[in-house]
């Protein structure tokens, strides 16, 4: 179990804790599975991650490079380290930054080459 990104959180997947809003409210309870209504609600009242059952952050990372060519990602990842060159990447709040402009480049590079 571990912190996901809302936007890595698919329907299906079970929560291991508690999904709050800003002001500590309960809106889904720990073992409830997520559906697309729950995902809507989540981004709606701010949630910005939820702790899951059976994954981590370090697992949709490697799931993001599985799912594209890996001379793309390289250098789309080449690219974004570059302009976050000044940022300190140990952050985990600048390595989700800088991982999510690494993958928003590897679409648009896959939009252009097939668009």
């Amino acid at each position: 179990m571990g912190l996901i990104s809302i936007n890595n959180i698919r329907p299906g997947m079970v929560l291991a804790g508690d999904v709050k809003d800003r002001n500590n409210r309960v809106l889904l309870a720990a073992g409830q599975e997520i559906s697309d209504k729950h995902l809507k609600i989540f981004k709606m009242w701010g949630v910005t991650d939820a702790d899951i059952k059976g994954t981590d952050q370090e697992d949709m990372v490697a799931q993001d490079k599985e799912e594209v060519d890996p001379m793309s990602y390289q250098a789309a990842e080449e690219a974004t380290l570059a302009q976050f060159r000044h940022a300190d990447l140990a952050h985990p709040g600048m390595k989700e930054l800088a991982r999510l402009a690494t993958m928003r480049r590897v679409r648009v590079a896959r939009e252009e080459h097939h668009g």
